[in-house]
């Protein structure tokens, strides 16, 4: 009861810092880690801090957002996105990052593609990309990648948002929900949340050859007896794999602030 009183008096104490004004405009072009089809403002600059991920996002044109970023200081990567109005309540994204580690010969990248459906304040964003990794350290990157996104602003100060990924090579579901609190004085904003994820791994196994209640090495019985006294014998010979699932899940935090 004491955590809960807590939780509540925190979110109070920070939505009380709001004020009103057009945040879902100006953060708009953003979830926490995927882009809507939304472009920054002409001229607007902003730092971009999601864990151990930190980067600034430029727009040198009405249409156009250019950054540049580095996850925990291990690499450093561009990125860039050019909008397109479709209609009144249609917005078409295409961009892609691109970067390398700090040590080694490697590089990573993802090409993408989003639409966004709705307004500033409320809206939905389907989206497809092509991870794609080289060299050492680069890991399993390459592969679709599928992203589903939604925002609702409440008021101007304070927001729900969601963002969510598939990654079919590797059969992997995330998805992120978080509640955003924007302050108009400082230009800044908080999402705070979880990330939750399913994904799965092959694991070797060995068939069973039988149980051995002498102890001495051999397949006494092929059914398992009851107790705990026996060792179990395998077939190392013939191994297979298993597909297996499991989860995770951690709070996360971003903070991005515009100048």
């Amino acid at each position: 009861m004491k955590k809960w009183m807590f939780l509540a008096g925190l979110l109070t104490t920070m939505v009380a810092f709001g004020q009103n004004g057009q945040g879902a405009t100006l953060h708009s072009s953003r979830y926490i880690f995927s882009p809507s089809g939304y472009s920054l403002p002409k001229d607007s600059i902003y730092l971009n801090w999601i864990g151990p991920l930190l980067d600034v996002q430029f727009a040198p044109t009405e249409n156009l957002t250019l950054g540049i970023g580095t996850p925990a200081f291990l690499g450093v990567y561009v990125n860039g996105g050019y909008s397109m109005k479709v209609n009144d309540y249609t917005t078409a994204k295409v961009g892609a990052l691109y970067g390398m580690p700090t040590y080694g010969q490697a590089s990573f990248g993802l090409p993408f593609a989003v639409v966004t459906m709705g307004q500033p304040n409320a809206n939905f964003t389907f989206g497809a990309g092509y991870g794609f990794g080289t060299g050492d350290f680069a890991g399993d990157l390459d592969g679709l990648a599928l992203n589903l996104a939604g925002y609702k602003d409440f008021g101007g100060k304070t927001g729900l948002l969601f963002e969510s990924w598939y990654l079919p090579e590797i059969e992997t579901y995330l998805v992120a929900p978080a509640f955003r609190i924007y302050t108009k004085r400082d230009r800044r904003y908080w999402n705070i949340g979880f990330l939750g994820a399913r994904y799965s791994y092959e694991q070797t196994e060995y068939p069973i050859l039988g149980y051995d209640t002498d102890f001495d090495g051999m397949v006494d019985v092929t059914e398992q007896p009851s107790g705990a006294n026996f060792w179990t014998i395998y077939d190392y010979n013939n191994p297979f794999l298993t597909r297996v699932w499991d989860t995770f899940r951690f709070p996360i935090f971003s903070y991005a602030m515009y100048f």
